[in-house]
């Protein structure tokens, strides 16, 4: 059990350390000057879903945007609610703004890649930038943002963001999660052309038009739940460049409101990152039991060397991890909760799992999505996992 021991503290250390290392390459979009008057064109395409909550706040920011040359497009995609009403009074003070309505959803599609779809079809920008209801933006974003893409010759720029929602564990889990999801993609190894690493960002995803729609548009990800980081995949097999950049001081998102809000919203895309497969998961939660959760069996019933071991794999994790937790101005306390974050992240794997599964498929968005459809799917990691 010594060697097991030294071995749960070896791997953990090597991720932490890969994670900050790795997240530390990241440019900072701080270090872009963006120019408002530049007479690059750029179409906003946000698709919207039942969001009369969040979607106003969002709208302004796109509208408060110093860049000049600027088309948004919001996708009001049979919504419910008042979402319509909302898009409406915004519009009446900013026309700029554009309103395309979805009253129906054509088979073949998921909603948010049908939205995004019909947005993109209408965009007459030099450059899409496709976002979510949700997101606020600084001023300054997207001019820094194309000069960014400028200066660097990007073809696709991705933005970190900062989740803006309060809560020491619901803060904890969405790091958690973050940095697990990180280390799995390594965004910041999207850059170089010849690695097999590549970029997506929901939020924060800005293309080149005439790339968009080289590589096929939205009709290749007609089916993917994980649409953001799919369009990545296809950039960067197109052999285009792209770039992953920390936008946290740029973008917000308030992800969820609470934990159940978390665990619900989850439900549709975990099973996707296991391919919709019993046995990927079933793998992979054993290999995150074996790194996570055995360290705290052998911190309990184990006693010398080995406990220590065990302990100081705990430790590394959780200070790892809480590092970047509070440079994102959350409260030192939230560290306690990174201690239980990895039991509640083990549940939301088996509980999505089990759900897709008795469901046979997965809801979203009032929609339901059967297995034997997604899983015709390209899987969206394919690929990562090839030894070199």
């Amino acid at each position: 059990m010594i060697l097991i021991s030294i071995i749960c503290l070896a791997l953990t250390a090597m991720v932490i350390v890969e994670l900050s290392v790795g997240f530390a390459s990241l440019a900072d979009l701080n270090d872009q000057h963006g120019e408002s008057s530049s007479a690059t064109t750029v179409s906003v395409i946000v698709p919207a879903c039942n969001e009369e909550e969040k979607i106003e706040a969002g709208l302004r920011s796109l509208a408060a945007q110093k860049h000049e040359q600027l088309e948004i497009i919001v996708v009001n995609d049979r919504s419910t609610d008042k979402t319509g009403e909302v898009i409406d009074r915004v519009r009446d003070e900013f026309p700029q703004i554009r309103r395309i309505d979805i009253e129906e959803l054509p088979p073949g599609w998921l909603g948010k890649p049908h939205a995004l779809h019909r947005g993109a079809e209408v965009a007459t920008g030099d450059y899409l930038l496709f976002t979510d209801a949700d997101v606020v933006l600084e001023t300054t974003t997207i001019s820094r943002a194309v000069t960014a893409m400028k200066q660097k010759n990007l073809d696709h720029l991705a933005l970190v963001f900062k989740n803006s929602t309060s809560g020491g564990l619901l803060n904890a889990i969405v790091a958690d999660i973050g940095a697990g999801l990180l280390w799995l993609i390594k965004p910041w190894r999207a850059l170089v052309r010849e690695s097999r690493f590549f970029v997506g960002v929901g939020a924060f995803n800005m293309v080149r038009a005439d790339v968009y729609r080289t590589i096929g548009q939205h009709e290749q990800i007609r089916m993917q739940v994980i649409d953001d980081l799919f369009l990545g995949k296809l950039i960067k097999r197109g052999g285009y460049r792209q770039e992953c950049m920390d936008g946290r001081g740029f973008v917000e998102v308030p992800w969820y409101q609470s934990v159940s809000e978390l665990i619900s919203g989850l439900m549709k895309n975990v099973f996707a990152f296991f391919n919709y497969n019993l046995w990927f998961m079933l793998f992979g939660l054993l290999a995150l039991g074996l790194v996570v959760v055995l360290p705290y069996w052998g911190a309990l019933f184990y006693e010398g060397a080995v406990r220590w071991f065990f302990i100081g794999a705990i430790a590394v994790r959780v200070l790892g991890i809480g590092v970047g937790l509070i440079s994102s101005g959350v409260e030192k306390r939230a560290l306690c909760w990174l201690l239980v974050t990895p039991f509640i992240v083990l549940y939301i794997i088996m509980r999505a799992t089990m759900s897709a599964l008795v469901q046979g498929g997965i809801s979203w968005r009032g929609s339901f999505y059967p297995l034997d459809q997604l899983r015709k799917q390209e899987w969206v990691l394919s690929g990562l996992f090839k030894i070199r």
